[in-house]
Parts: C-alpha cells; sequence; structure tokens
C-alpha cells in the first residue's frame, strides 16, 4: 500500500472460522523487500531472529472507497495465496495498534474464492485403538504405498511427497497419467500403490516397479483439493468427494478414486481387511475441513502395529544368512534416540545384500544411543526403515518384528512412536502400567477421538516426569467419567471407593486427602475418570510449610501474545535479582505459570502474602497492562497476576497433566532459554512437543528475609 507493507502482527494465527475474532496489532511499515527475505536477523537488530515466508500470494482491497475505509478504521480484502484464501476483515479497536481480524463468509456474493494451484502440506490421521462410529465417520481402506500430492497447473503435474520433495521424475510414467484427468488445474491427495495378484496393495511391489519403469503404479485419489483456481480445503469432505467423483467417474487405469464405506460399515470393514490381510482402515470426519498437518477430524486403525523406525546399526550373519542378522533400530522421543530393539526377518536375500551395500557408506565409530549391545556395526541414523510387529513391550523394544522396505518419504527426525501402541499382547491387552482399564474405547475427547486407553497410555508414558510433582503430596482431580463434554467436577477425597495404588489419609487437623506413589497411582486415577491432577504447593509431611509458590499469568483475550512471554520475563526477572530461579510452563490454557521452588521455612500465610506482593511490584511497573484484582471487570486489556494459588488447599495443575478443554492441550514445562518460542496456542497430547526432559526443581532455596521486609510480609 503506497509502496511499503503495512502490517499487522497477529499472535494467535490469522483465523480461519468466521465465529472467531483475533487481536491484530498494527506494527509499524516494512519495506517491500521484506517480502523476499528468508534468514536470520542478528540479536541487537530490530525483528532480530528467524524469518520465514508462510504464504505469499496478492491482496485485494474490497469496496469503491476502501482507501477512505482504511482511514477510518476498517479494511475488508480477499488474500489470494498458496495457504489463504478468502475475505477478512480488519478493524480499529479504540486506540492504536489494536486491530480486531475475522473472516467473511466466502459464501457472501461478491467474494472470490482464488488461488493458484501449488503444493499443499497433507492432512494426517492418527492411530486410534478402535474403529469410530457416529454418523459423521465415512471409511476408506488404508493403502500401503507413498502418500502423494498431485498438482497440476498451467498445464503441467507435478507429483510431491508428503513433506513437499518432488517427485516427479521417479513417477514419470504415473505423472503423465495423473495430467490426463482434466485439462483444468486440480490439486489431488492419494496415495501411489502397486496391487498384488489378490488386489491388497504392497509396499515392496511398488518399490520394485519404482526400480523399472513404473507401469504397474496406480493413483489411488481420495481428496480433491483445487479445482480450475477454486480451493476447494474450506469444504466438507462429503462435498469435496463428491466433486472428485465427478472429475474422475468410474476410472479403472492408472488414476482411480479410493472407495468410500458409510458411517455404519466401519467395523464390518476393519474385520474384513484384517481378515484378508490388509494394514487396516482410514475414518474420516464426513463434514471436516481440509486441514494441512492436522490429525483432527482423520484417523485410522491397524490390524497389525506398524510405524518406521530409524537404523542405527546392524549385526553380524548367523548361520547361512547373507549380509547381516538382524537391524538395530531406534526411534527419537523428545528429541533424543530410544533404542527399540532388532528385527531380523522380512529380508530377501537380494535386499540383504543392496542394504548392505548402502550402510557401506554410513557406518559410525560409536553407537547413536547408550548401548552394550556386542557384535554391532553402528550407522549414522538417516536411513528410515517401515516394520510390521505384533506390539511394543514393557521395555519399549518391538517383538516379532518384520521389515518391510526403506522410506524415503519421511526424515528421521521424525521418526516417534505412536504412543497407542505401548501395550502389551493378549490377556493384558486392556491394562496399562499394570491398571486393568475399563470402557477403554470411551471418548473422552469426542471431536479429537481421543479415548479413555489413549488418555491412560499417555499418563504412563509422562508419568515419570509428572511424579516428582504429584508423589507425596495432597491431590486434587478433576474427573470426566463420560469424557469432557458430559458432567466434570473436581474431588479431593473418595468418601467411597479408593482407587487401586491410591492411599487416602487424614490430615491433624481432620482434613481428608489423599496421595499417590507412583506411575501406576497416576493412571489407576485416569482410569477412575481423572483428566486433571492438581497437587498442592506442599508435601504431605509438613502441609503447612510450602515448598512451591505459583503465580497464573491470566490475558484478557486482547492481550497479545508477546506481551504475555514479557510479563512472564518480567516476573522472571524480578525474582533473580532477588537471588531466587523460578521456572515456566504453560498452563493449558490462554496464560503462562511461573513457578518457585523454595525451601521450607516459612508458613502458608506468609509465602501467600510474599506471592501478592511481589505481583503488586510487577502490576505497578504497567498499571495500564497488569492487574492483580481478580474482577472481570477490572481486567479488561489486562494480565491478571493470579497470586491466590498460593494457600493452603489451594492447588495448580501439574507440569505434562492433561486439561479437561478440547484438543487435549497439556500444560507444558519450558526452558526460560526457550521462552519466545512457546506457542500462543500452547501443546496438545496427540501431538507432543519436543521438550527438555529435565524440568525438575532446581536446589532448594530461601527466600531472602530482606525481600520479605523490603515487600512489606514481614516487619
Amino acid at each position: 500500500m503506497d509502496g511499503v507493507l503495512v502490517s499487522w502482527a497477529v499472535p494467535k494465527e490469522i483465523p480461519d472460522d468466521p465465529a472467531a475474532k483475533r487481536l491484530a496489532v498494527h506494527v509499524e511499515d516494512h519495506p517491500l523487500d521484506y517480502g523476499k527475505f528468508e534468514g536470520e536477523i542478528p540479536k541487537g537488530s530490530y525483528g532480530a531472529g528467524k524469518v520465514e515466508l508462510w504464504d505469499r500470494g496478492v491482496w485485494e482491497p474490497l469496496g469503491k472507497s476502501w482507501e477512505k475505509e482504511y482511514q477510518k478504521g476498517k479494511l475488508k480484502f480477499a488474500l489470494h495465496g498458496g495457504k489463504l484464501n478468502g475475505v477478512w476483515l480488519l478493524a480499529r479497536m479504540k486506540e492504536e495498534p489494536n486491530w480486531l481480524m475475522r473472516k467473511l463468509d466466502t459464501d457472501l456474493p461478491g467474494v472470490v474464492k482464488k488461488e493458484t494451484a501449488s503444493f499443499v502440506e497433507p492432512q494426517l490421521a492418527r492411530v486410534v485403538p478402535s474403529v469410530p462410529d457416529g454418523a459423521d465417520w465415512t471409511h476408506e481402506l488404508k493403502f500401503d504405498g507413498y502418500r502423494l500430492i498431485a498438482v497440476k497447473h498451467g498445464g503441467e503435474t507435478k507429483l510431491f511427497t508428503r513433506n513437499g520433495h518432488d517427485w516427479t521424475d521417479r513417477f514419470a510414467k504415473l505423472a503423465g497419467q495423473v495430467d490426463d484427468v482434466s485439462d483444468k488445474d486440480f490439486i489431488l491427495d492419494g496415495e501411489a500403490v502397486v496391487f498384488d495378484g489378490k488386489g491388497r496393495s504392497s509396499f515392496g511391489a511398488l518399490q520394485e516397479a519404482l526400480k523399472h519403469d513404473g507401469g504397474e503404479i496406480v493413483f489411488m485419489a481420495f481428496d480433491l483439493l483445487h479445482s480450475d483456481g477454486e480451493n476447494l480445503r474450506e469444504l466438507p469432505l462429503n462435498e469435496r468427494q463428491r466433486r472428485l467423483a465427478a472429475l474422475l467417474g468410474d476410472k479403472s487405469g492408472g488414476v482411480r478414486i479410493s472407495k468410500i464405506w458409510p458411517a455404519d460399515q466401519g467395523a464390518d470393514l476393519f474385520r474384513q481387511a484384517c481378515k484378508n490381510g490388509l494394514e487396516g482402515i482410514v475414518s474420516k470426519n464426513s463434514k471436516g475441513r481440509y486441514l494441512a498437518g492436522q490429525r483432527r477430524d482423520w484417523v485410522k486403525s491397524k490390524c497389525r502395529a506398524r510405524q518406521e523406525f530409524v537404523i542405527c546399526g546392524y549385526t553380524a550373519p548367523k548361520g547361512s544368512l547373507q549380509g547381516f542378522g538382524a537391524l538395530v533400530l531406534a526411534s527419537y522421543e523428545n528429541s533424543k534416540l530410544i533404542p527399540r530393539g532388532k528385527v531380523g526377518t522380512g529380508f530377501t536375500d537380494r535386499k540383504r545384500t543392496e542394504l548392505l551395500e548402502t550402510f557401506s557408506k554410513l557406518k559410525a565409530k560409536k553407537p547413536a544411543f547408550d548401548s552394550t549391545e556386542p557384535d554391532v556395526t553402528w550407522l549414522e541414523p538417516g536411513l528410515v526403515a517401515e516394520i510390521e510387529f505384533a506390539e511394543i513391550t514393557r521395555d519399549g523394544s518391538i517383538r516379532q518384528g518384520s521389515f518391510i522396505g526403506l522410506r524415503e518419504d519421511k526424515p528421521a527426525a521424525d521418526v516417534h512412536l505412536d504412543g497407542i501402541r505401548e501395550s502389551t499382547a493378549g490377556k493384558d491387552k486392556d491394562k496399562v502400567a499394570g491398571i486393568a482399564i475399563s470402557h477403554p474405547d470411551r471418548l473422552v475427547y469426542p471431536k479429537g477421538g481421543i479415548t479413555k486407553m489413549e488418555v491412560a497410555r499417555y499418563f504412563e508414558r509422562v508419568g515419570e516426569l509428572m511424579l516428582p510433582y504429584l508423589a507425596d503430596r495432597p491431590l486434587a482431580l478433576l474427573r470426566a467419567p463420560s469424557g469432557i463434554t458430559g458432567e466434570t467436577f473436581f474431588q479431593k477425597s473418595f468418601p467411597n471407593h479408593i482407587p487401586d495404588e491410591v492411599h487416602q489419609t487424614e490430615l491433624k487437623d481432620g482434613t481428608t486427602i489423599f496421595q499417590i506413589h507412583s506411575v501406576a497411582g497416576i493412571v489407576s486415577l485416569a482410569q477412575f475418570g481423572a483428566i486433571e491432577f492438581h497437587p498442592w504447593g506442599a508435601k504431605i509431611d509438613r502441609p503447612e510449610r510450602p515448598d512451591t509458590l505459583t503465580w497464573d499469568l491470566d490475558p484478557d483475550t486482547s492481550v497479545p501474545w508477546r506481551e504475555v512471554l514479557g510479563a512472564a520475563a518480567l516476573l522472571r526477572d524480578f525474582l533473580r535479582d532477588h537471588g531466587l530461579e523460578p521456572m515456566v510452563k504453560t498452563s493449558g490454557g490462554k496464560g503462562l505459570h511461573i513457578v518457585l521452588p523454595i525451601r521450607r521455612s516459612h508458613n502458608w500465610d506468609t509465602m501467600r502474602d510474599f506471592t501478592k506482593a511481589v505481583s503488586a511490584e510487577i502490576a505497578k511497573m504497567n498499571p495500564k497492562r497488569f492487574t492483580i484484582v481478580s474482577s472481570k471487570a477490572k481486567r479488561v486489556g489486562k494480565i491478571y497476576i493470579d497470586w491466590m494459588r498460593n494457600g493452603r488447599g489451594a492447588t495448580c495443575i501439574a507440569p505434562w497433566c492433561l486439561r479437561a478443554r478440547p484438543g487435549a492441550a497439556v500444560s507444558m514445562p519450558f526452558d526460560w532459554d526457550d521462552l519466545a518460542e512457546i506457542p500462543a496456542n500452547g501443546f496438545v497430547m496427540s501431538e507432543p512437543p519436543e521438550t527438555p526432559r529435565d524440568w525438575l526443581h532446581p536446589a532448594s532455596q530461601n527466600v531472602p528475609v530482606a525481600l520479605l521486609r523490603e515487600l512489606g510480609v514481614i516487619a
């Protein structure tokens, strides 16, 4: 606009739902060159940090008098980009720099929905223990091949992997067949497969076909994302499928449409798929939009566990075996390679020879993880293998594994173990940490399709991380026996049945409390319907002497996320200036928790006054942005510094714990060095972030008496 990039910062992401309103902070204009720059801006310079261009396109002002409207504080415009397409409204609030941004209904007259066909990050599916039911679900067979995004633009067709790599040359013959689908531009989502004599897709056969002319390869299309310049991803799945059927018809050549089964046939389809030796089925929400990278509306049910692992080495061959004995496998968890056992079956002699030749260029001097395994030739952890297996054992290793093939479409760093498979076999299949889980398929988070079993396994997985903040402390629970959309309630004692591994007692004042000592105790409470765990800031042996203090930074919806991060840094620096070292975690909601471990030297009254006084000092630094008053009316446009969690019996959500909110949000700990990386929308259970595993209390410390006097807490 007038030779510059007029700019807004949108802390909580550009809204894609007409019902959503987002704060947009009007920042200074940027030179046009900023529209081309990607890279690192050095510290000390404006905008320091990493810069990436997320989307490019054209903006179109709407309305004849749009310039006058803009001067008055209103701008209606359309975006035509690779990712953003539609109409939005920016409206100035009472004061600069705050504006509100919302998306307008794209069905309004005169609205443009055009875009240029280009690669779209595919929507993903997550593993679930059972086929979802409900009228909104449809079902398809799961194919055993390479996921491809087919893009036709300007008469040229390209095939991309899920990570955006151009594999058109590798699938040259298939690309030509896809090109013949239509003269118009389109984007198809589908899978490149080769079918065997029994009509089953075979990954091994696909790899063999790629070594030759690829004539047997078929593109099984299951979604249409773009048609003749129109973005279809905002449409519900059933409408996209209707348009896909109209585009492909009943083609039976190199490009075919994936068959769809209705909602009530999902369970039967899954049983039939397993009986016929197929991998499983994929179930999709028929009303869902296409959400790049998301796993919310698509789920997969597998007949036999199967996933990728990183190859870290191989053992020497035994007997008549050629090349090597078995592959040593691992997966990345929290940025660290974790051993997952070995696989020695599924190889032909030819495949062993080919792999050994590949391995010869990757030999390493030392193992990629701590190991005393003898007779292993270690490799640089760069190759990814797809493995089929019976289960993950208690020690985290695969059992009865079989090699399927190498995966070239997924980097090793993205290989993580699916938590859904961390269970035991046979009669213990419904047990987690030794605790029997009743109604394992009950949906706890209905919109996300997350079951009670998945919640229990999540707590088993993070239990050792949570335990230092739960063990030997009085607890309060938020229970949701029928899932988060049913009745939820807090519970501080068990008047009747006490769950396994849970210990209930009375304090000296007659207060009944309960505690746990193990991961099994956490899982046992999850079996009892617990979603949230809220510990006291004191241990049972000295309940009158707190060892943990918490400040909750709770922003009004209009406050930019960067200001919440700034408030956290301000509180941290104030405490550090007085010799205290706090920690930080997300609340699992819209705020942050600042947590301070202390030596058990003072009583609750003193520490409550201390946290209030600290909050008041911070609020004085910027009265327009901070408040310590809990009244909703006093908190508009401000960050409420909640100090009231520091009292006898008061609680706060535990680190790594779930919240009973849509999306399965997690209260996630962070290192202070990563403060700027904390996203405004937090983290969720289904996509656990890479995070330090050592977020533990630093050495116990006294709150300086001089600080208590300075703040007027003691005389």
